[in-house]
């Protein structure tokens, strides 16, 4: 078991604990947010047909030599509609927007630059360039095109192409089940009134959203007492999940239990306590094959540690090609206090001011119980153990809050 380890030798150790889950086949209307767990090529093309760009005339380039020209109008092709019927000279076919070109013609006139007769003609008074406001087959893709890798999120434009190139289903990942679990006598459920010296059980329902807002399926809320068999118990029914999800209970309290618990229920622990402020406490280890996270108890030192741990493991359990938020640079606002030593995970908001920079300002006090802090926050200021009070202006990485 490793002890005080940094964060990124922390963040290792967990991916590479990851296993990769099954694959399973979903509906369209299912697959939104799911991650792809093969290559999408393209079925058919984009557009699948010549069309019009704009409602007006298709007409023969040639035939628009001298302007004004007055050609007959053989006909009107709407969207929905086909025409075999070739375009002959001196004519030109009313179309609409989508409509496909007719055999023939090469470019469309808008319904603008026109004038209708009263004898079945049509003056056109503009001339377009050649193939304008024409959209040939596979101009946006190409029937064969790779549309997606594997390891793909799937996001809404990436639901409306695979619906544009025929797909009903796709092959995903298995969404990993995530059992939390928040420990603590003084945990109070919601509704319940407080008694003396208890608090509400937050972590509970934050770090649920956390993990369905990171793609995982959650189960029925679970608490555990501070009692060995009380842990026990709790811990054998989360078990049923692929991840375990601790809040609490993992520092050095009197009646800090889990982590006894745990290792007498045979866990390996890879490691105890980060280099890291919040969250040098965090624990992580196996337990019958299923990873297992000790999150400190304090709420911002839980969902700092969730959004810099935990996601991403969930994200490599679902085959995610980028697992690793990506960092921006932004200058500093304020000066922050920090001493050498510790990776600083500072809850931070980031804006451009006047002169189109990117700035960012701590939210306010930083202790691990003002919860606040992480509300109001749109990123987290990356602050590595090197650094020591950096001043205003000071460049540093932050990394956006996916909320």
């Amino acid at each position: 078991m490793h002890e005080f380890v940094s964060v990124e030798e922390a963040r290792a150790m967990i991916l590479a604990s990851m296993p990769v889950l099954a694959v399973e086949r979903v509906p369209l209307s299912e697959c939104l947010g799911r991650t792809l767990a093969e290559k999408v090529v393209s079925r058919e093309a984009i557009p699948p047909f010549d069309n019009s760009a704009m409602d007006g005339y298709a007409v023969r380039i040639a035939d628009l030599e001298d302007l004004p020209a007055q050609l007959r109008i053989a006909g009107v092709i709407h969207a929905g509609s086909y025409s075999d019927e070739p375009l002959h000279p001196g004519s030109c076919v009313g179309i609409m927007t989508g409509a496909p070109i007719p055999p023939g013609a090469d470019t469309v006139v808008p319904v603008e630059w026109t004038k209708i007769e009263t004898d079945g003609y049509v003056t056109i008074t503009r001339r377009p360039q050649p193939e304008q406001h024409v959209r040939r087959a596979g101009t946006d893709v190409r029937m064969g095109a790779t549309l997606f890798e594997p390891g793909d999120m799937v996001t809404p434009p990436a639901v409306g192409m695979l619906a544009a190139t025929g797909y009903v289903e796709v092959a995903v990942r298995v969404r990993p089940r995530v059992a939390i679990v928040a420990t603590g006598d003084e945990l109070v459920g919601p509704g319940e009134p407080l008694g003396p010296g208890q608090i509400r059980n937050s972590n509970g329902p934050a770090l649920a959203a956390q993990a369905i807002s990171a793609g995982a399926v959650v189960g029925s809320p679970l608490v555990a007492r501070d009692e060995p068999a009380d842990i026990r118990a709790v811990l054998e029914r989360a078990l049923e999940a692929d991840v375990i999800v601790l809040s609490g209970g993992v520092s050095v309290g009197e009646h800090d239990f889990v982590k006894q618990v745990l290792d007498e229920m045979g866990m390996e622990l890879l490691f105890w306590k980060v280099r890291q402020r919040p969250g040098k406490p965090l624990a992580f280890g196996i337990l019958d094959e299923k990873p297992v996270f000790g999150l400190p108890g304090n709420p911002v030192s839980s969902a700092v540690c969730f959004e810099q741990y935990v996601r991403p493991a969930l994200a490599r359990m679902m085959g995610r090609t980028n697992v690793v938020s990506e960092r921006h640079t932004a200058l500093l606002s304020t000066p922050i206090q920090k001493a050498a030593g510790l990776y600083h995970f500072v809850r931070g908001h980031a804006f451009v001011d006047e002169q189109a920079v990117l700035r960012v300002r701590d939210t306010g006090p930083q202790a691990s119980n003002v919860y606040s802090s992480v509300v109001q926050a749109n990123c987290l200021i990356h602050l590595p153990e090197e650094i020591e009070n950096p001043r205003t202006g000071t460049p540093v990485g932050i990394e956006w809050l996916r909320w």
